[in-house]
């Protein structure tokens, strides 16, 4: 089964694709991971409060008892955290096609490939919006109804029971669609410069013919993740505490100093705390690479016409190693001192393989 063998293959890929460690590429893939870690693409919690007061119960203080400027500041912090999601999720969803990218083309061009999938981006984004309000608005409207139906909370355990679980299958549809549009019908908008609904309906028939290994694929993921999340977990914490020893002892030492000590004391805890994230996203490079290899392998095995990494593949199975599609010039210069800051570096304006200049020129023709 596909599904069960293509498990080994992405760890094959991965490990070829991600060694020997090179910094720049580690630390690209690091910006990358910040955003297609999922953060930006989570279904809303519902908001929780009380219900209202019962017969017995003394009513509690109402929205007339709050200040006027509390109200205001809450809404406008509100507000500015929505405006921050808004804009982390529309840069997340670019950055699922430069991640896809740099998985095809062995190579991580942040600038170049985000410029090449803004109209994409956008689509995905305005996509997973709608997704998320069509799951809140089915799966938490019932529930709210059923608190807010007659006698209560207390007096509609069973009908909120039902509308809980009711949710809980809506946040199940969600979670697939969200997870086979970011993984699989990414991929086929890449590869046939689609947008999201084109692309699905072209993938359905792909999913409708393998559905059996699509179940398999979900069900290995899920348990898979799991395992990973806590192995992820106790090396976040490794790190925590490998970062934080020396910076704890520095701080210390400068808060002990007077005033002045106590900014650097500060700067060099602002410092901890940047160089735990930096360790953090390192650790997700090759879990977010690993995952997505994985789908893109799937992909290609129940459809032959959606293979975005045909060699690595064939390379893989043929107990090769996958040709090197990168410039020769750029690829020794990158092993002998990693120059990621000019010619591989974050800001790439130089040219390479014609496929990619061609492509990223359609895109412009195109527009979004």
């Amino acid at each position: 089964m596909d599904a069960v063998d293509d498990l080994g293959d992405a760890i094959d890929a991965t490990r070829n694709f991600l060694t020997p460690v090179r910094a720049g590429l580690w630390l690209r893939l690091a910006l990358v991971a910040l955003f297609v870690g999922g953060f930006g693409t989570g279904f809303p919690s519902a908001p929780a409060g009380d219900v209202g007061p019962t017969t017995e119960q003394a009513p509690g203080p109402g929205l007339g008892d709050v200040p006027q400027e509390a109200l205001v500041a809450a809404a406008i912090a509100g507000g500015v955290l929505l405006v921050v999601w808004l804009g982390y999720a529309l840069v997340a969803a670019v950055m699922e096609f430069v991640f896809i990218e740099s998985l095809r083309s062995e190579e991580v061009h942040v600038r170049r490939y985000a410029n090449a999938n803004v109209g994409r981006g956008i689509r995905l984004f305005g996509f997973r919006l709608a997704l998320i309000a069509v799951a809140g608005v089915v799966g938490v409207g019932p529930v709210t109804l059923s608190i807010l139906g007659a006698g209560g909370l207390e007096g509609n355990l069973g009908a909120v029971g039902l509308a809980v679980l009711f949710a809980a299958a809506i946040y199940l549809v969600y979670a697939v669609v969200n997870r086979f549009t970011s993984e699989f019908v990414a991929p086929v908008m890449l590869l046939e410069d689609r947008g999201v609904l084109s692309a699905w309906r072209r993938f359905w028939g792909t999913v409708r013919a393998n559905w059996i290994e699509y179940v398999v694929y979900l069900v290995l993921v899920w348990i898979i993740r799991a395992a990973v999340g806590i192995a992820v977990g106790i090396l976040m914490l490794i790190a925590g505490i490998v970062v934080a020893i020396p910076f704890a002892v520095i701080g210390v030492v400068l808060f002990a100093l007077g005033d002045v000590g106590a900014v650097l004391a500060a700067v060099a805890f602002l410092g901890a705390a940047l160089a735990f994230v930096l360790a953090a996203l390192l650790i997700q490079v090759p879990v977010v690479s690993y995952f997505k290899y994985y789908a893109l392998l799937v992909l290609g095995d129940t459809n032959v016409d959606f293979d975005l990494i045909p060699d690595r593949r064939a390379a893989i199975r043929s107990g090769g190693v996958a040709p090197d599609r990168r410039d020769p010039d750029r690829r020794a210069e990158s092993r002998e001192d990693d120059d990621w800051s000019s010619d591989y570096g974050w800001i790439d304006e130089g040219g390479d393989e014609g496929d990619d200049t061609d492509r990223e020129d359609d895109d412009r023709d195109r527009g979004w």
